[in-house]
């Protein structure tokens, strides 16, 4: 990741600096990442990102929200029913073809 690290790094972003949170660096190693493993659609994405290692989050440089004292993870759901398909993955969702998901 190293490598495609410093290619991403020379991307501009074009969004505005208030509302930041996460470089857009970090965004999109996470989806290259998650592309990687097998994901193909922003659904797929979400849930990917909201079931990764913590490790590996910081490793993409996805840093600790403050407000929330851990990894803020956008696409997990704050309770109540959801219409969004229950994700089975296993205990490493970097690998290919890791997480798949089911309807509820």
């Amino acid at each position: 990741m190293s490598d495609l690290r410093l290619f991403l790094e020379a991307v501009p972003d074009l969004r505005s600096r208030r509302g930041r949170w996460y470089s857009l660096t970090s965004i999109l190693l996470v989806c290259a990442a998650a592309a990687v493993s097998g994901v193909r659609t922003i659904d797929e994405l979400a849930e990917w990102g909201a079931r990764a290692d913590a490790g590996l989050l910081a490793t993409l440089g996805v840093r600790r929200h403050l407000r929330v004292g851990g990894i803020h993870r956008p696409g997990r759901p704050s309770g109540g029913s959801s219409s969004v398909s229950t994700p089975t993955h296993s205990t490493r969702p970097w690998e290919p073809g890791s997480l798949t998901a089911t309807p509820q």
